[in-house]
């Protein structure tokens, strides 16, 4: 299971075989991922989906 958002600067990666969550934050040098208030509470929601799935 993959959710990518912020143009695909953020990806956010199930590896159930591992029992691990995958972020990635990737932008220019030195610039931060921004986040819409929504994008950062769809993200939250997958962060807890993803951790439920795992353990």
């Amino acid at each position: 299971m993959t959710y990518t958002d912020a143009d695909g600067d953020l990806t956010l990666e199930l590896d159930a075989s591992a029992g691990l969550l995958r972020l990635k934050a990737v932008a220019t040098f030195d610039d931060p991922v921004d986040l819409t208030p929504d994008a950062a509470r769809e993200l939250a929601r997958q962060l807890l989906q993803m951790a439920e799935e795992i353990g």
